[in-house]
């Protein structure tokens, strides 16, 4: 959901939204665990964006999948979002195991980037320091879960707020910067 509410804040201040891995729950063991929620509070703002969200059985650990997503954002950068968003499918939509390697180089067969390199990866944890380094970064802006947004390397927003939150909020960056600019 929150790729879709970005896509919305993309388009209506022309700005553009950078994600960075972030794991939420590193004490899901392999194999994952029950889902005991039904996310009853997020169906409306699911339904809000336009975005399927079907509670999966299971969640899995995200490790694997945040890997994944770094080596399709540095090979194919221009297809980082369709894989982004296979992901969000493969969880909420379809309940997928996104720590599986076979599952993670399935949703990117007909993308850019090779296959073995993701399986590789994954396989080896050879970017998880590069996952660890963007959860510090967000831990020092404050952030304790997903999504969390920095704007304009100013202020840390926590959560799925509402577009005129975020509306109201870049107004207001945007006025101050403009009168830092015009005191300098």
């Amino acid at each position: 959901m929150a790729r879709a509410r970005a896509a919305r804040l993309e388009a209506r201040h022309e700005i553009a939204v950078s994600w960075l891995p972030y794991e939420l729950h590193p004490e899901i063991p392999d194999g994952g665990v029950p889902n005991e929620r039904q996310f009853s509070t997020l169906q409306p703002i699911a339904q809000e964006l336009g975005v399927r969200l079907v509670p999966p059985n299971r969640f899995h650990p995200t490790r694997r999948a945040h890997q994944a997503a770094l080596v399709v954002e540095y090979a194919s950068p221009e297809e980082a979002t369709i894989y982004h968003d296979r992901i969000y499918a493969s969880v909420w939509e379809d309940q997928l195991d996104i720590e599986d390697p076979e599952v993670l180089c399935d949703l990117a067969n007909d993308l850019a980037v090779p296959s073995e390199i993701i399986h590789r990866v994954v396989s080896n944890d050879e970017l998880w320091p590069a996952v660890i380094s963007s959860m510090e970064r967000a831990h020092e802006w404050g952030a304790t879960g997903t999504p969390a947004w920095v704007i304009d390397n100013k202020l840390m927003v926590p959560g799925l707020q509402d577009d005129d939150f975020f509306d109201r909020v870049i107004d207001r960056l945007a006025v101050i910067k403009d009168s830092e600019e015009q005191s300098e």
